[in-house]
């Protein structure tokens, strides 16, 4: 039987502690992390110093916060079971890695961010993702702005012109 190298693979998290009777466990990951494990249907899980693979149950997987899910796996049906992974070491392959927020950054900053009623408003400086909320800041007439992005806001992308045209909510900016 084959063994997976640590090497292929990184540590997203650590299992905190059970969480009911019903075999779920608390998965504790840093926050760079939380697309992979988000979209991630097996963990490898650290015993004896073995990566062994473990299947999230469908519909297995729900955060609990932002460095927090609660993961309930195939054939773990109970607490005394789950208490074995209790402060075991989550790994995934290197290229199950998601690093989404360097991905937003690169599309959308140094764009000039422009209001389909005001017109332009700034350059975008930053790109943040709050659990999946993509927040711009933006100088605004010697103010740093946070706006909120959805994409039902997208008037349109120009790469060409760098620009960014949204039609922003009434009363967000004070013209």
């Amino acid at each position: 039987m084959e063994t997976i190298p640590k090497t292929d693979c990184q540590k997203v998290g650590f299992f905190r502690k059970t969480h009911g009777v019903h075999g779920e466990v608390v998965l504790e990951f840093d926050e760079q992390f939380e697309y992979s494990v988000e979209d991630s249907d097996r963990f490898f899980v650290e015993l004896d110093g073995l990566l062994v693979p473990f299947f999230v149950e469908k519909d297995g997987f729900r955060f609990r916060s932002s460095k927090t899910a609660i993961v309930k796996f195939d054939w773990v049906d109970d607490e005394k079971y789950a208490k074995r992974l209790i402060g075991a070491s989550a790994y995934l392959f290197h290229s199950e890695i998601i690093d989404e927020q360097d991905e937003n950054e690169s599309t959308f900053e140094g764009l000039m961010l422009i209001d389909s009623k005001l017109g332009e408003i700034g350059v975008i400086d930053q790109v943040d993702d709050y659990s999946g909320n993509i927040v711009f800041t933006v100088s605004y007439r010697g103010e740093e702005l946070l706006i909120p992005f959805h994409e039902e806001m997208l008037v349109s992308y120009s790469e060409s012109e760098s620009t960014l045209t949204l039609k922003l909510p009434d009363g967000l900016i004070d013209a």
